[in-house]
């Protein structure tokens, strides 16, 4: 099955789950409304974090490059409550070059799906406070080679927080994701600011850090993929083309991590309001 197939699967699941923001918020909308971010991303890497380690030094590693659709929405249902969906599918490929040989490994398809259940503590034009609660769904397989997915569901409580001051909006996502099997967590927060530069157009910055509490070499070799450590700054710009279709591009690069490739990657997509 090709990666279109698997992208048309990808959006039939998310309008099983309702169509919907891109990326978590606290500002909950109302009944009806909401927003989705349909998207290409491309990452490519050729060195590696050494595993031994959390720090910014890399090593030379296998060639990784990945294109990945990925559909991110939120869908205002209520009460106070909406429903948020990250859904993915990709094409990964690994080359490595050995004694002048070269062996390249590709997997296609789709990726772990997340789901969640956002509620607004504080809601007011300026300020918003919100929970959520996500689960991760692991659709993406875990045998192929290189890995689409890590194979396990995992739950991931977290607060969002946000406010905005004239032209300027900030954001943040903190919580921890927690793999129902092996009791792994990972420690994870998003942060986002916005600034309004001109009526149509938003230039943001957005950082990312993910740290697992256990020690990889400690685990059983089926839970090592749930082993996530990472720091990654990014920065894009908004276009509101109308009042409904607001294409955006972002480049992001990781400055940290370990036992994972480290690489740059670009976004291109187009955010939907209704």
């Amino acid at each position: 099955m090709n990666l279109y197939k698997y992208l048309g699967l990808t959006t039939a699941l998310a309008i099983m789950v309702t169509a919907g923001v891109a990326q978590a918020d606290p500002w909950v909308p109302a009944a009806g409304d909401g927003s989705a971010k349909l998207m290409v991303r491309l990452f490519d890497a050729s060195r590696a974090y050494p595993s031994t380690g959390f720090g910014s030094s890399t090593i030379p590693a296998s060639k990784q490059n990945e294109t990945q659709l990925r559909i991110t929405g939120v869908q205002g249902i209520g009460d106070g409550f909406s429903i948020e969906y990250d859904l993915r599918a990709g094409r990964k490929q690994d080359r490595s070059t050995k004694h002048g040989i070269t062996n390249s490994l590709t997997a296609t398809g789709l990726e772990d799906q997340e789901v969640g259940l956002n509620y607004g503590l504080i809601q007011s034009p300026l300020e918003a406070l919100s929970m959520t609660m996500n689960v991760i769904v692991p659709t993406g397989s875990s045998h192929s080679n290189p890995a689409l997915g890590t194979g396990h569901l995992a739950v991931e409580p977290d607060v969002q927080a946000g406010f905005k001051t004239g032209p300027f909006t900030f954001t943040g996502e903190f919580g921890s994701r927690i793999f129902t099997d092996s009791g792994v967590a990972q420690m994870r927060g998003t942060l986002y600011a916005g600034w309004h530069v001109l009526p149509r157009l938003t230039l943001f910055g957005t950082g990312f850090a993910s740290r697992t509490l256990q020690n990889a070499t400690s685990l059983q070799r089926t839970d090592q993929s749930e082993v996530y450590n990472i720091v990654r700054v990014g920065g894009g710009a908004e276009f509101k083309l109308t009042s409904r279709l607001r294409p955006y591009v972002e480049y992001e690069h990781s400055i940290a991590g370990q036992g994972i490739h480290a690489g740059d990657r670009i976004t291109i997509g187009v955010s939907v309001v209704f």
